[in-house]
């Protein structure tokens, strides 16, 4: 790539995420630069160039490419001891203290975050004790996270194996316990964005970890005024084995726990970490718009997962059709009358309802207003399946249609996690991203189900 071009990406990559592209690689860069190249069907760098200059989503696309997501459960197991002391500490000792808040940043495809909810249970904090906002810039990793399944993999080096206790296997795969993540939160946002943190309070606990080491000079100073403003005086910070809190200068984080660990109080002096809420409006960003927030439950009705867990009230009991039995997996949903006229060795020498047929009855049944039903066929299909980005496309418009616009948001997701050429399901996403105001994510969505269209040839 000639050394023009190539400073138009840095310069772009720096302004948008702060990447430093020594710290990457200038080969790891240019990679990624081919990747889009070939994607989009160019066949010379000028013309990559004017794309990526140009109005629309090239500049995401590119930080895709370069953003290689790494992570895994419980990586490193220190700072997860520090962190589970921290809330016996702070949270068991005071039962009246607002829930823990915590967030992860960059998230990755999940793992971090899910281990710090795990902790917290383990560390024999109830689910509606804390809450974990999970951040990263990649829409692609957001994806994975909010499916929730894992390999193996992702569970390597470490001593802390729960796969059995909070994980269903299935042909090789861990699915999370659906008890679990509503625990998480997944935001698409950026630490270097004020936007990002926007009309949020001050978290009490921080894993910024193996981000720094990839920013230039000024974006590790902006991002560690970033950390400064939005966790809350005695609050903890983790950061990664090559991130070092004392390169900011005046921002007064002190380290905390064993030297591998990482990890560093905000304030000044050796007293027991004290965290408490700023008053409102101190410590927030200005920002111009709320991120996304893909799996915040609504609450104006009932609904088969968790209530969101806030600093409100206790989450509300489990629907009916999410109850969950010892192991963790989904209850069984017992079948309904069998059809009328056929005697009962017709019935139990029928063939099994194939996937399709039984999501074509829940599509039926949601035409006509019966979203319960509809939603519990659909889970069905999910629970012995594994799921298809048509089930979970079709949970999308269930709960779009019952009102629910963030917990539809959340299928639609995993629909295009699932199939990207979901042209649907995009459009669907455009759509939400329209009413609640946010006109950048529609246009994204809308570029990307109109690129899916011309493929298919649709008119």
């Amino acid at each position: 790539m000639s050394g023009t071009a190539l400073g138009v990406v840095e310069r772009l990559l720096a302004e948008r995420i702060g990447l430093d592209p020594q710290s990457v690689g200038l080969g790891l860069i240019a990679r990624g630069v081919h990747a889009r190249m070939t994607c989009l069907g160019l066949g010379s760098k000028a013309e990559y160039e004017r794309a990526l200059l140009a109005p629309g989503d090239e500049l995401q696309a590119l930080i895709e490419e370069v953003v290689v997501p790494e992570s895994w459960f419980f990586r490193d197991e220190r700072p997860f001891d520090v962190l589970a002391d921290f809330a016996r500490s702070g949270w068991l000792a005071d039962v009246g203290r607002p829930p823990l808040a915590a967030l992860s940043l960059p998230c990755a495809g999940g793992e971090e975050p899910y281990s710090i909810a795990l902790t917290l249970l383990e560390a024999g904090l109830p689910a509606g004790r804390f809450r974990v906002d999970a951040v990263d810039v990649s829409a692609r990793s957001l994806a994975r996270a909010i499916a929730g399944v894992y390999g193996a993999n992702s569970f390597r080096g470490s001593g802390r194996d729960l796969r059995s206790k909070y994980f269903r296997e299935q042909n090789g795969a861990f699915t999370l316990d659906p008890a679990v993540r509503p625990a998480v939160r997944f935001h698409i946002g950026n630490l270097l964005d004020p936007a990002s943190f926007a009309d949020r309070p001050p978290f009490d606990v921080i894993f910024c970890r193996n981000l720094l080491i990839y920013l230039d000079d000024d974006a590790q100073a902006r991002a560690f005024a970033t950390l400064d403003r939005i966790l809350v005086e005695g609050g903890l910070l983790c950061l990664g084995h090559a991130d070092r809190a004392g390169d900011s200068g005046a921002v007064p984080f002190v380290p905390v726990g064993d030297k591998g660990s990482f990890c560093y109080r905000k304030g000044r002096g050796a007293r027991p970490p004290v965290c408490l809420p700023l008053p409102p409006g101190e410590g927030r960003a200005e920002g111009r718009r709320r991120p996304i927030d893909v799996s915040k439950r609504a609450t104006s009705k009932p609904s088969g997962d968790a209530a969101p867990l806030t600093a409100g009230p206790s989450p509300r009991g489990r629907g009916e059709a999410e109850k969950t039995n010892a192991s963790g997996r989904a209850a069984p949903l017992t079948p309904g009358p069998s059809p009328r006229g056929r005697g009962e060795a017709e019935r139990l020498s029928a063939p099994a309802e194939s996937p399709g047929s039984i999501l074509d009855r829940a599509s039926s049944l949601a035409d006509l207003g019966r979203y319960d039903e509809a939603t519990r066929l659909v889970e069905r299909v999910v629970s012995e399946g594994g799921g298809s980005a048509r089930a979970f496309f079709l949970l999308g418009l269930i709960r779009q249609s019952a009102g629910d616009r963030d917990r539809a948001e959340a299928h639609f997701l995993k629909a295009v996690y699932l199939d990207a050429q979901h042209d649907e399901a995009l459009l669907a996403l455009a759509l939400l991203a329209r009413r609640r105001g946010d006109v950048a994510a529609e246009a994204v969505y809308r570029r990307r189900a109109a690129r899916v269209l011309a493929r298919k040839g649709a008119p």
